[in-house]
């Protein structure tokens, strides 16, 4: 009887022992997601419009310019911001949308960064206009199988790991010099997509999010001895491919021995590509694209395959580009034989775009009423893109796109003369 109480006695201790780091974890765990969907739900947001003025001659590197101080909403290292206030990195969206063939440029950013934002772009388009707009989703209503507009919705993600990159303006020669003499020979990869969603009729609608936060340390890379080591940020990963794609140069030479052989154009192309994007800042990135239309007017058998191809020109057999990815359709009709899947996917979509939700859950925190999310880990699986990629696919574009019914400022703003009579 009496070892059968000391046995007892020994668990409890074992079990206190045991239970105490784990409470301590869950309790840890449980503190940061609640104060980071704090942090998260008491962010307030704007919504910035910029008009192009009617000539611009600067290249997308103005814009990437732009692009680089987005980059100031990363995380805090110290122990205080991040483990008592909760703050995590912030995530800006970058839009264009086409509202019956009218093209307009938007940004969307955390209202601390709202002047940050307005003056770099002045300082690289000065003639340009910026000015906080009404949020243009809000005349959308939440969609309904029965609702008298359709829609049909795609992600866009890379068709190659994410390492390598896109087709950029560098790559188009847009990083030379751009004067008014040069303006019609430069070929600019945006034109496509302006001039595609200039070409909207009435009754229809094409918005283009791409939602960026400042690149997260979520990469594998093979450390000594082949072990692999988590929390790597993307520049590490790329030096990792870069020694992959040297390695596989190797080769034996007539004596047995190991040499490294001269790499072809295309190889050398790919690597220094890499090499000249992970010198830049990059972001964790998210494209998704709509198209919402009346249903007199609805016409996703041209529109869809139009908008995917809109984004080919960015696609390189040799690094990497964008194919759509959970687009709003089954593949066979019986998967959805009473139309309540499709429209539960079209209704999500809509949703997620208007909410501009993607990173930490990808909801809206002002609508949601509970906490213990663990915002800083739920959330899709984003791919990086560096300010050269990102300034490629978002940045006013020059004379070189004449589409008529994209919004530029007419005339040039001017002070007064300073001599003018009183």
């Amino acid at each position: 009887m009496q070892s059968s109480v000391s046995a007892i006695s020994f668990l409890n201790q074992i079990a206190i022992f045991i239970a105490v780091p784990i409470l301590i974890i869950v309790a840890w765990n449980l503190w940061l997601s609640y104060i980071q969907t704090v942090f998260l739900k008491g962010l307030k947001w704007t919504l910035l419009e910029v008009k192009p003025p009617k000539e611009v001659f600067k290249s997308p590197a103005a814009m990437e310019l732009v692009l680089n101080s987005l980059y100031a909403g990363a995380q805090g290292g110290d122990w205080y911001t991040k483990y008592w206030k909760g703050e995590v990195s912030l995530w800006h969206s970058l839009e264009i949308i086409s509202i019956e063939g009218q093209v307009r440029f938007f940004i969307r950013t955390p209202e601390k960064f709202k002047k940050m934002v307005e003056a770099q772009i002045y300082a690289q388009y000065p003639q340009a206009e910026v000015f906080e707009a009404e949020d243009y989703t809000k005349s959308v209503p939440s969609y309904e199988k029965d609702s008298a507009f359709n829609i049909w919705a795609c992600n866009f993600v890379l068709s190659k790991d994410d390492i390598y990159p896109i087709k950029s303006y560098v790559d188009y020669g847009l990083d030379k010099s751009v004067g008014s003499l040069e303006e019609e020979q430069r070929i600019d990869p945006i034109t496509p997509m302006i001039e595609f969603l200039g070409s909207l009729n009435l009754g229809e609608q094409i918005w283009f999010q791409i939602l960026i936060r400042p690149d997260t340390k979520r990469f594998s890379i093979k450390g000594k001895e082949g072990k692999i080591e988590e929390g790597k940020d993307w520049k590490a990963k790329a030096q990792e491919t870069i020694k992959e794609l040297n390695e596989k140069l190797k080769e034996k030479d007539a004596d047995g021995k190991t040499v490294v052989g001269k790499p072809t154009k295309a190889q050398q192309g790919i690597i220094e590509a890499i090499e000249r994007h992970a010198a830049k800042f990059g972001f964790d990135a998210h494209i998704r694209a709509l198209y919402i239309a009346e249903k007199s007017a609805f016409n996703a058998g041209t529109r869809a395959p139009s908008l995917i191809g809109s984004l080919r020109q960015y696609a390189s057999s040799d690094l990497n580009g964008f194919k759509p990815d959970k687009a709003t359709k089954v593949d066979f009709p019986w998967q959805d034989i009473f139309g309540t899947k499709v429209a539960k996917m079209k209704s999500g979509f809509l949703k997620k775009y208007k909410s501009r939700g993607f990173f930490y859950g990808g909801f809206d925190f002002k609508e949601i009423g509970a906490y213990f999310t663990h915002p800083n880990k739920d959330g899709g699986k984003p791919y990086i893109l560096s300010t050269e990629e990102l300034a490629t696919i978002f940045h006013l574009p020059g004379k070189v796109s004449e589409t008529p019914t994209f919004t530029r400022i007419e005339s040039k703003k001017a002070e007064p003369p300073a001599n003018l009579p009183i």
